[in-house]
């Protein structure tokens, strides 16, 4: 409105300037007899730009003080609703249960924020072969715990049912056959470890866990991309892999030769009777893993570990048992694509030095390399072959291909087929195929490392 009447009065005093200079000349008489000549076009064209410029610096002046009053009217609202709330809260009086000092310490408000999470896997298998009758078999059921005890610290507890169910005959060393038929059954504390994690640079763990021999070895077996271990961790260390009770340092190195750099130094008891003494905590086992890590493209990225292990093999600890192993993993997966397509390639080159009772040393090599494709968003198709040097007996080698396809359901149901041939060099061949059943429930659904 006040705009209105501004803008208004404005034009009313150009049209009175602009009449106002004849009117002027008429009612004043020229002291000269020679009459004034009439203002010229140029001269009103530059008095209406003068007024026309103090107009506009009115208006503007105006439209600051609007946004002014407009300001202190917003103002005068919110400090109208403050006096309204401290008045409220004066009507209600201090509270006697506010204790502003009060420090919560043992995480009782924070309970279920602070209760483990649980996890549940399990295989199921329909298995056949040569030489093997045709069963239905619960190989493997597993109860995970995880849960972190404070900033500093995480736990981690795995116990484990094993079915009865036939599996290669690595662990007995027994060469009437090439295939054993071995019952295990029955619970275990597969894993049970603490691990800081706030010391700079490294993590420490204390406990029982799955070693850092490779990348495989430390997967769990529901989570593996087969349905076994490759045939030289088997060979080496038995179906179950490599698993020992004591410390474990994992160092994150400087990028000094690759994009990442990783040292892991582990001291077990040597609870393995396939390769060592057993868990003689005299005679324990030592492990170092060099991990190094190269993103090769934002598709591809390649990954070399070399483990070293010792230990022996007799309570006198005159018999020593070495490993020396070579891990390498290539994965591409297209950026945009990579729930679609995928290609991974892994394999292992293994030597082993074992100290014989006469004095001599039996030296043996063991290799697995595999290929998979990922051409559809929930389908895996792959191929492993595996050669294998027995460490208990010269001369004695096997080898074989397992191909095998799989099919994620959801990342709670997985389906695989698998068939395996294996060649003994002395006892012939034998050959088996597996449909496998995984499922899971919980937080860590077919967990890897």
């Amino acid at each position: 409105m006040r705009t209105r009447i501004i803008r208004g009065v404005s034009r009313c005093l150009v049209a009175a300037l602009l009449a106002a200079g004849p009117v002027v000349a008429q009612d004043e008489k020229p002291a000269d007899p020679v009459p004034a000549s009439p203002p010229t076009v140029e001269e009103l064209q530059r008095q209406i730009e003068d007024l026309t410029r103090q107009l506009q610096a009115v208006q503007q002046q105006l439209e600051e003080l609007k946004k002014q009053q407009e300001m202190q009217q917003r103002q005068a609202e919110l400090e109208k609703l403050r006096q309204a709330a401290e008045a409220e809260a004066a009507k209600e009086g201090p509270s006697d249960e506010l204790d502003t000092g009060t420090e919560f310490t043992s995480g009782t408000r924070m309970q279920p924020q602070l209760n483990p999470e649980i996890s549940v896997t399990g295989d199921i298998f329909l298995v056949g072969g040569n030489n093997l009758k045709t069963e239905l078999q619960p190989r493997h059921f597993e109860l995970d715990l995880q849960a972190y005890l404070d900033p500093y610290t995480k736990f981690h507890v795995v116990f484990g049912y094993e079915g009865a169910h036939s599996v290669w005959g690595y662990e007995e060393h027994d060469h009437d056959g090439d295939h054993e038929e071995h019952e295990h059954e029955g619970f275990s504390l597969e894993e049970g470890y603490v691990t800081w994690l706030q010391l700079g640079p490294t993590s420490l763990t204390v406990g029982r866990k799955r070693q850092q021999f490779g990348v495989l070895n430390r997967w769990h077996m529901h989570a593996l991309p087969q349905t076994d271990y490759p045939w030289v961790i088997g060979e080496s260390f038995g179906p179950h892999g490599l698993s020992g009770t004591g410390v474990s340092v994992e160092w994150l190195m400087p990028t000094l030769w690759a994009d990442s750099n990783e040292l892991v130094v582990e001291v077990m008891n040597g609870d393995n009777q396939i390769a060592f003494a057993g868990s003689d905590w005299r005679k324990p086992t030592f492990l170092a893993n060099l991990k190094s890590y190269w993103d090769l493209s934002a598709n591809t990225y390649f990954q070399v570990d070399l483990t070293g292990l010792h230990g022996v093999t007799d309570h006198e600890g005159d018999l020593d048992h070495d490993f020396l192993a070579l891990d390498m993993v290539y994965d591409w997966y297209p950026l945009g694509r990579e729930h679609y397509r995928g290609f991974q390639l892994r394999g292992m080159l293994l030597r082993s030095w074992l100290d014989l009772e006469n004095g001599d040393s039996l030296d043996t090599w063991g290799s697995y390399l595999y290929g998979q494709i990922k051409f559809a968003a929930r389908w895996f198709a792959g191929l492993r072959w595996d050669w294998v040097e027995d460490q208990r007996e010269a001369g004695q080698e096997f080898w074989g291909l397992s191909p095998y396809l799989t099919f994620w359901q959801s990342e709670f149901v997985r389906l695989r087929g698998q068939y395996s041939y294996r060649d003994h060099n002395i006892h012939g061949n034998d050959q088996r195929f597996e449909l496998q059943l995984t499922f899971a429930a919980g937080p860590h659904k077919h967990e890897s490392y």
